[in-house]
């Protein structure tokens, strides 16, 4: 491919287009869609989400009093001229010659994102050449606190002013006849070998398992399938593929929904007690052995005044979660749209705008260890550690 070739596309002409109402039009392009939108986002897959990949198409931000062209490429030579271009991709497509045409093709004044809701352990497809580190992002959109736009898998807020009516916290005791599920569909993990977690805690205690990597089966995409299968259990095994500040994903927030006890590795302790609700999940750092674990959640499962000290914090505040398939359409979503809207219309007339590298000490280096406690760490994959799979995500 010559990427210095023309282009068939309509690259927008000016940065600033005025229409009949004096309304202002901003250009935003998604570099590197993930193939798989394109597969998903279908009248037989997710028909509420086909209208996200027609491109080109314009989200309306009245807040602003202006509109977002969004369009798509795969090819660096189609950046020239947009306002924002946002690199979401994260497969390794993205060669150094590739990142050489894109910086080359790179409009003065145009703002780079990375959005993504992975850790940078599983998005090397927006990881640029160390050449390039410390010039290409002006702004991140990620699951951490200190992302320009902060995005996370779920939130809790305490009650303001008049509360709902109380809730009967027995509730989550009734009709839960099983210990403890776990459901993944990634089994070789880059950072810890969660499998080997799960397995040796089936050694001790009863764990069924779901997913590609258990022995039950249920749709993620199926909400109905999930609640009728996840209602039965007390705790969940919420097992994050990597260990690093801030990131609680789904999966955690998922569990409290449904009505279950997480119990996590994945960010530090402080992390969870700062995002979630107030003793609402059992983390890894409280125990000294797995077997003290175990043994704990045995305890709780055949005390039900202690198991429902976890469901307290129900009548105290209120969660806010998103469904996978929602988290799994963020970079395409009209509100992404114009939050980057909103941050552009505020930095506009800065030429140059001062730019990190994501993937050193801020980003990269805050996937470090799964506890503080040396028996959990004992799960964690060497340096030199080499998969047998190819694909990330196997």
């Amino acid at each position: 491919m010559d990427y210095s070739s023309s282009s068939e596309m309509n690259s927008p002409s000016s940065s600033v287009i005025r229409n009949n109402d004096d309304k202002c039009v901003k250009s935003v392009l998604l570099f590197g869609l993930r193939p798989l939108w394109l597969q998903v986002c279908t009248p037989t897959v997710f028909p509420e989400y086909e209208y996200l990949v027609k491109f080109p198409r314009v989200v309306d931000c009245p807040a602003f009093n202006c509109s977002v062209v969004l369009n798509h490429t795969d090819e660096p030579v189609e950046m020239k001229g947009y306002d924002v271009v946002l690199f979401t991709n994260v497969y390794n497509w993205l060669t150094e010659d590739k990142w050489d045409w894109a910086h080359g093709n790179r409009t003065k004044g145009q703002r780079w994102v990375m959005v993504t809701q992975e850790s940078p352990l599983y998005v090397p497809g927006v990881q640029p050449p160390s050449k390039y580190g410390k010039v290409t992002y002006d702004w991140t959109d990620t699951y951490k606190r200190d992302a320009e736009f902060f995005n996370p898998y779920g939130a809790y807020a305490p009650y303001e002013g008049n509360k709902p009516l109380y809730i009967d916290e027995k509730r989550f005791i009734q009709n839960k006849t099983k210990l403890i599920a776990w459901m993944a569909s990634h089994c070789e993990t880059l950072h810890w070998d969660r499998l080997k977690f799960v397995h040796e805690l089936q050694t001790i205690i009863n764990v069924d398992t779901y997913g590609k990597c258990g022995d039950g089966t249920v749709e993620w995409s199926n909400q109905n399938a999930i609640v009728d299968t996840f209602s039965k259990y007390k705790f969940y095994l919420s097992l994050e593929n990597c260990c690093c500040d801030d990131y609680i994903t789904e999966k955690f927030w998922r569990s409290l929904k449904l009505g279950m006890v997480p119990v996590v590795v994945g960010a530090p302790y402080e992390h969870y007690l700062k995002f979630a609700p107030p003793n609402s999940f059992i983390h890894m750092d409280m125990f000294d052995s797995m077997s003290e674990l175990a043994a704990y959640l045995l305890e709780l499962h055949t005390n039900d005044n202690l198991y429902k000290e976890y469901f307290k914090w129900r009548n105290m505040g209120v969660l806010t979660t998103h469904i996978m398939k929602e988290h799994f359409v963020l970079p395409l979503i009209d509100e992404t749209q114009c939050s980057l809207l909103s941050k552009y219309l505020e930095t506009e007339h800065v030429l140059e705008l001062p730019k990190l590298d994501y993937f050193g000490p801020s980003w990269y280096e805050s996937c470090t260890y799964c506890g503080r406690k040396s028996w959990i760490n004992t799960f964690m994959y060497p340096k030199n550690y080499s998969r047998s799979e190819d694909d990330i995500w196997a």
